[in-house]
């Protein structure tokens, strides 16, 4: 028998309509009963897409009035954990965009609030369930390449993806940061995925390149030491073109992510392998949802499985403030500790 769970959408900016909205679609085990968003437009958009769910303009009306399995947060990063510790309050499941929280203080309060609670906390991961994603990680699992010896992401954007209402994300207030906010938040749970140990140390620059009276930086790079390999993450909005790819080199192989094709070189040969969709196509990719909802749905239903996206998530925080931590010390390079002692050192210093 299929459980049908009763949910809302918190935030209905371009990624909740665009993004969100058409992976739910379909689903027999998932209803959508409410939607909040204070800006009117928002509102009547949404009315118009989920006709049968009642629209509210303050998220925290919306929890006192609703019976709620579970809500969907697509609010700007630094509205996630007062949003996150409401649901958790009313004993509500939590999906939400990344990055996770905006800072580990912001973290900290709300993985108390969903232990107290015992509910899913779980971010959208959503890369983790594309075409290339899938491909690569197949190859990398099967040994293809060896052993990893590094790994490395490329984000070029001519802009930053634009966001409904005034550009919360080039302000520090609402976004948390810049682009290693929003994409470096992305590579960082790749390149956990593809490397499959700790990292040890991090590195990072922060350049302000086209948004120069912004508070937030637009070009970031990153190196990450792992045991037995190495990370590089570049990104950038001041690109003149939008591209996205990928290299991963093994010991007996390099693999390539060239937007819309795979190309897998060898000791004696290569292959290029074509891709459906190119990485780069769209910012809010609906069709990668669908892995989302599946993800969810399995630690909903299997209190084994439960927290292992939460975990992931703890270490792309870890990674994100130590980052931040590194540009403001000059680009030095700083330690990762294990989210376990950095989560106690932090608290203990608060």
């Amino acid at each position: 028998m299929t459980v049908l769970r009763q949910g809302a959408i918190i935030g209905f900016g371009n990624v909740a309509a665009n993004g969100h909205l058409p992976g739910w679609r379909g689903r027999g085990d998932f209803h959508f009963v409410a939607v909040s968003d204070p800006d009117p437009q928002r509102r009547a958009l949404a009315a118009s897409l989920l006709p049968l769910a009642r629209v509210y303009a303050d998220a925290a009306e919306l929890l006192r009035q609703e019976r709620l399995d579970f809500v969907d947060i697509a609010a700007p990063p630094a509205l996630h954990a007062p949003l996150m510790i409401a649901a958790a309050d009313a004993g509500v499941h939590v999906l939400c965009e990344k990055p996770l929280t905006a800072s580990l203080p912001d973290y900290r309060a709300v993985d108390a609030a969903v232990r107290r609670a015992g509910i899913v906390l779980h971010t959208v991961h959503n890369w983790k369930y594309s075409e290339a994603f899938q491909a690569v990680q197949r190859l990398v699992a099967g040994g293809t390449l060896g052993a990893l010896t590094a790994i490395s992401f490329d984000t070029a954007r001519n802009g930053c993806a634009t966001a409904s209402g005034d550009n919360w994300r080039v302000q520090a207030a609402m976004a948390g940061g810049g682009i290693l906010v929003d994409h470096g938040w992305h590579a960082f749970y790749l390149m956990l995925a593809f490397a499959n140990q700790a990292p040890q140390r991090i590195r990072a620059v922060l350049e302000r390149r086209r948004y120069q009276d912004a508070d937030v930086e637009d070009t970031a790079s990153c190196t990450v030491d792992f045991r037995s390999l190495t990370g590089e993450i570049r990104l950038t909005w001041a690109a003149e073109e939008r591209r996205t790819s990928w290299r991963l080199v093994g010991t007996d192989g390099e693999l390539l992510v060239d937007d819309d094709r795979l190309v897998l070189r060898g000791k004696h040969r290569e292959d290029v392998l074509p891709l459906s969709t190119a990485l780069s196509a769209g910012s809010h990719h609906p069709e990668w949802f669908a892995g989302v909802i599946d993800s969810f749905c399995r630690e909903l239903d299997d209190p084994a499985a439960r927290g292992a996206n939460q975990a992931e998530a703890e270490q792309c925080l870890l990674l994100l403030s130590l980052a931040y931590a590194s540009a403001a010390q000059g680009s030095r390079t700083l330690d990762v500790p294990t989210s376990e002692r950095w989560i106690a050192e932090e608290a203990g210093a608060a």
